[in-house]
């Protein structure tokens, strides 16, 4: 016997995310909105879309923060190597 509740959640997982399937233009445009107008936006979010869809807004600003920190500090790496072989070569 199958429950209602493992239906709703195959239900939920099939969903696609609207958010993750934005173009980057599109979704840079947003959530330079969304952090510009901070509290009213989260209000905003919570009001007309629902908890549901503002959990999945904030999980995809979260992910490209991230993504974009690392991109960040591997880039910092690489400058950093380069620059540091770059110099110890006037050294050696």
């Amino acid at each position: 016997m199958i429950d209602s509740y493992s239906v709703r959640m195959n239900n939920l997982e099939k969903q696609k995310n609207k958010f993750e399937q934005m173009g980057f233009v599109k979704f840079w445009l947003v959530s330079s909105i969304f952090f510009i107008t901070f509290p009213f936006s989260l209000i905003y979010l919570l009001v007309f879309l629902g908890p549901n869809q503002t959990k999945e807004f904030i999980l995809v600003l979260i992910k490209d923060y991230i993504q974009t920190l690392i991109i960040i500090f591997i880039s910092l790496i690489v400058v950093i190597y380069f620059l540091y072989n770059y110099i110890i070569s006037f050294f050696s």
